[in-house]
């Protein structure tokens, strides 16, 4: 059996989640260039992106608003699936749009929770959903690094082919 790196990571803007937030306007313009990006990567097998809401629902950009205005902000994220972590690393601090805008957003977004990314090694072909990362990026939280669930501060090896 192979095994994949699968990471989920996710973003909570500081602040009220429309378009009057300097972080949504960036956030959403550069979007449809970092999707266009990961397309493109050859170590990215498969990548999906949507919104996990205060309530525990999760909606994709494209009905994101309106977005109730007692709500806070949701927690923006993404679940990508790379051949290595040498690729994760390549398109995350060498790609064309990743880098500068995340950089440029690094000051708007709510730490407060802990981690925000969380990593694991998944069978080759094993189906992961926003939901699975959003529960592993909870254990990390709550138990720490593990091989269920690690930080980019604790990497744990690929597990041998079997």
């Amino acid at each position: 059996m192979e095994f994949r790196l699968v990471h989920f990571n996710c973003a909570r803007p500081v602040g009220k989640f429309d378009f009057g937030n300097e972080f949504v306007q960036v956030f959403v313009s550069l979007l449809p260039r970092i999707f266009k990006d990961a397309d493109a990567f050859e170590g990215l097998i498969h990548h999906d992106h949507g919104l996990r809401c205060p309530d525990g629902s999760w909606r994709d950009f494209t009905n994101a608003f309106p977005y109730p205005p007692e709500w806070s902000a949701p927690d923006i994220s993404t679940l990508a699936v790379w051949r290595s972590m040498e690729d994760l690393k390549a398109f995350s601090h060498s790609g064309r749009t990743h880098p500068p805008g995340m950089r440029r957003l690094a000051n708007e977004i709510d730490r407060s929770q802990g981690p925000g990314f969380v990593m694991w090694w998944a069978p080759r072909g094993e189906r992961v959903t926003l939901e699975d990362g959003w529960q592993r990026l909870q254990h990390l939280r709550t138990h720490g690094s593990s091989d269920y669930a690690f930080s980019l501060d604790q990497l744990v090896k690929r597990p041998a082919v079997a």
